[in-house]
């Protein structure tokens, strides 16, 4: 014992009088390890130390002291650390729950209000690839820093993570909330100055209130967060309340995302075809495939119900890489009915389709055993506001396989004489709402569908008419020198088995 403590006090490199001015752990230790030993350790302690039993309790009391007092600043430190942003320096996410469940008990007791608001910067996300994360983190103090004055000592203010934000209205007037919202969302429609740049920000808001729209700090942030969507979709720089419509919608579609892992693997998808009609000869040369999904649950589920959702979750690459397969099924199947006429199908393709690697390489394998003219692959203007140049080079590799290009819905977005004169397009496909402008008498008013037909006419490209409904909306068009109609007034979308039955039954 006495060898080793001399290496010990060795170690600690003590001499007589800085025992006060030293960090004391170690030599605490050593301490703490003698005088709890034998009296034998602990008379050869005094001894060395040259001090009295007296003065070694005192010095033992003494460093027992200052090492509890750090320990507590320590640990005081740790609590206010653990409670708030590291970012930012207001509360984090673990002290809103705590903040938040104190104030939930004391409303409860009161029978009192507050408001949650769930805020979240739009296409902060760009911010952060175009100038940089550290850019972004000071762009985030900058929101505290102009936010944090604005409120009431009394509120609460916390960052979740990332760009979201919460802000709690505590004991709030209802009747005053939009007014305090408004406010709050002009706050960020100034202009940011962040090293040197000068950006337009905004921020879009869930709001909720206790206890109205949640009883527990879990489900009221649940319910902020699906308001705050909602809000996005309206169109960003807005606020937007939860109500219980909100929630069954997210509710539903929450289950929808879920089924569709599955729906490929259980053949819950099929496709349904719109004839194509020859403006001169009244005949069937094609149909559009249209998916539907028959849903275990929720029935039959047209596109506009689900697409969306595939194209926000990823599941569309899968979806539409089993469309073009069916397609080709489905013009061997014809293709076998030794029509006097080559059918062909029109299968609709979306941006983030054309935005996959093995796209090209995905068609090629859907024109195994057919024609390539057999095929014809719709786009949307929207895939040329994207990209242009990426849809050119795609498309012209496409049209080079002998596969045929459509324009859908063309004149409703982004459409100028540029893509048609520069794109490898071979057809337009005039959207419905022009073919309902056509007026029902011999009128000679000129609507827009006019200049259409005829520019398209002009650089030599097919015409398509959808959602033809009318004999008057036909001869209109035949006379304008549309070449092909969709629409009910020749069929509705029909399964396959009776587009075959109709093709044969037209072949007769």
């Amino acid at each position: 014992m006495h060898r080793l403590l001399r290496r010990q006090l060795k170690k600690i490199n003590y001499t007589k009088g800085d025992v006060l001015e030293k960090d004391f752990k170690i030599f605490l230790d050593l301490v703490e390890k003698a005088y709890r030993d034998d009296d034998e350790d602990r008379e050869f302690l005094e001894h060395t130390l040259e001090v009295s039993s007296k003065e070694m309790h005192d010095l033992y009391e003494e460093l027992e002291k200052k090492s509890r007092s750090k320990l507590a600043q320590s640990e005081a430190r740790f609590r206010a650390l653990a409670k708030h942003d590291t970012l930012t320096g207001i509360s984090n996410r673990f002290s809103l729950e705590e903040e938040l469940s104190r104030l939930i008990s004391t409303s409860r007791r009161t029978k009192t209000q507050f408001a949650l608001l769930f805020l979240d910067l739009d296409h902060f996300k760009n911010i952060n690839d175009s100038l940089g994360h550290d850019f972004g983190d000071k762009l985030l103090k900058e929101v505290v820093n102009r936010v944090a004055p604005k409120l009431r000592k009394e509120d609460i203010f916390a960052r979740l993570g990332g760009d979201e934000f919460v802000i709690v209205l505590t004991n709030i007037d209802e009747t005053k909330l939009s007014i305090i919202l408004e406010k709050i969302i002009s706050l960020f429609r100034k202009h940011w100055e962040v090293d040197g740049h000068v950006l337009n920000i905004s921020t879009s808001i869930g709001v909720v209130l206790y206890p109205k729209d949640g009883n527990e700090a879990s489900e009221l942030l649940k319910n902020a967060d699906i308001a705050m969507y909602r809000a996005k979709e309206l169109g960003r720089d807005k606020f937007s309340f939860f109500t219980q419509e909100l929630n069954e919608r997210i509710a539903y579609e929450i289950q929808l995302e879920e089924d569709m892992f599955h729906a490929l693997k259980r053949a819950e998808f099929e496709l349904h075809f719109q004839p194509k009609i020859e403006a001169l000869s009244g005949k069937i040369v094609g149909a559009e495939a249209l998916i539907r999904w028959n849903h275990p649950k929720f029935g039959f589920l047209l596109p506009h119900q689900f697409i969306e959702l595939a194209e926000d979750h990823g599941y569309i690459i899968k979806i539409g890489e089993w469309v073009l397969s069916e397609a080709n099924r489905v013009i061997k199947s014809i293709n076998a009915l030794n029509l006097s006429n080559e059918m062909h199908i029109a299968v609709n393709v979306s941006l983030k389709q054309l935005q996959v690697s093995e796209f090209y390489n995905i068609v090629q394998r859907a024109l195994v055993g057919i024609k390539p003219s057999q095929l014809i692959i719709e786009i949307t203007e929207s895939v040329m506001a994207e990209d242009i140049d990426f849809a050119l080079h795609l498309l012209q590799k496409i049209q080079k396989l002998g596969v045929k290009i459509s324009m859908d819905d063309f004149g409703t977005g982004y459409s100028s004489l540029a893509y048609l004169t520069k794109l490898p397009i071979d057809s337009i496909k005039i959207d419905k709402s022009f073919v309902d402008e056509i007026p029902k008498d011999e009128s000679n008013k000129k609507i827009l569908i006019d200049t259409i037909i005829a520019m398209a006419n002009t650089l030599d490209k097919c015409v398509i008419a959808e959602g033809v409904e009318h004999p008057y909306q036909r001869k209109y068009l035949q006379k304008k020198g549309c070449n092909y109609f969709q629409g009910y007034l020749f069929s509705k979308p029909i399964d396959e088995q009776n587009y075959m039955e109709l093709l044969m039954k037209e072949s007769l």
